[in-house]
């Protein structure tokens, strides 16, 4: 069963005080559209802050869905520049996520090893290196660059570390496979070492539920969603280099899968989830549903498979 308390929390910071209405306003004034959930929805997202602002009442599953659908709209996922992310100066932004000045700081030596991997000229995920010549990715990742056979020669597949909005450097080729598990979705790719790069560091614990995290990928457009929805999030820029900021919202017994609420679309497969406060891979974003669940491998399920192959 839901955690109800937690989930006031979270809207009360996702919020910043403000009703679902109010929200939905200034986030319609930022982004230029109307295309947002319309008044009915927001009258069953009110009801349901309202009811957990109550302990004795507990919303309906309709209020529910709503508030969640409320509070996934509100996830931004701005660009990754030349000049680095999004300052998110917007005070509700700012107001949720506290640390994102320091994080932009943190992010900005290791973004270059956060790569878009592509078989052809089709995008398939995203990859991050941990090692100067070791990408990680998903194994679900390596089946669509290697249509399945889960092997690779030098150049079938390749990584762009710089796929950004306003800038561009021709991708490297990846030489071959590593490793995959079979039971979590990751694999281990080789690629060419380069000069100059800073690798990412897997934490040593799993995140806490409410921690605050950013997934750092190349979402790509995807006709099955909804894209009034879509492009109230992401804008019509597909393809380029993102951090996603949103929270953890769940995690598994054992500590081995957290749920997340970063805004993702395909190309955010493989994508590091990173700590606001250390900039550290607490997480390997895998797959989920838009607006509705992301989940990730965690931080040492990660760090023990890497410590066996890598």
């Amino acid at each position: 069963m839901q955690d109800l308390e937690a989930l006031r929390r979270r809207a009360t910071r996702v919020f910043a005080g403000q009703s679902p209405e109010k929200a939905l306003a200034r986030v319609r004034a930022i982004v230029g559209t109307t295309n947002l959930p319309a008044t009915f929805e927001g009258n069953l997202a009110k009801s349901a802050m309202d009811k957990l602002q109550n302990a004795g009442d507990r919303p309906t599953p309709s209020e529910l869905a709503a508030l969640e659908l409320m509070l996934r709209m509100m996830r931004p996922a701005p660009k990754i520049l030349a000049a680095g992310v999004d300052k998110l100066t917007e005070p509700e932004f700012q107001a949720a996520f506290p640390e994102w000045a320091a994080f932009r700081e943190l992010l900005a030596p290791i973004d270059g090893s956060i790569g878009r991997i592509d078989v052809g000229t089709d995008p398939a995920g995203t990859g991050f290196l941990i090692k100067d010549d070791v990408l990680v990715t998903n194994r679900h990742v390596l089946d669509k660059i290697s249509s399945g056979t889960r092997v690779l020669e030098e150049g079938q597949a390749v990584v762009g570390f710089r796929w950004l909005a306003d800038d561009f450097e021709p991708p490297e080729p990846i030489t071959g496979v590593i490793a995959f598990d079979e039971t979590f979705d990751v694999a281990l790719l080789r690629v060419k070492p380069k000069a100059g790069r800073t690798l990412l560091k897997i934490a040593a614990a799993a995140p806490s539920v409410e921690r605050d995290v950013a997934v750092i990928g190349h979402p790509y457009d995807d006709p099955k969603n909804n894209p009034l929805f879509t492009r109230t999030i992401f804008g019509n820029k597909w393809g380029v280099k993102r951090a996603a900021p949103g929270e953890v919202i769940s995690m598994s017994a054992p500590k081995t899968i957290a749920g997340h609420d970063c805004s993702t679309l395909g190309g955010n497969s493989g994508s590091p989830v990173l700590a606001l406060d250390t900039a550290e891979v607490v997480g390997l974003h895998f797959g989920g549903s838009f607006l509705w669940r992301n989940e990730a491998v965690t931080a040492p399920i990660l760090a023990d498979f890497v410590s066996k192959h890598a």
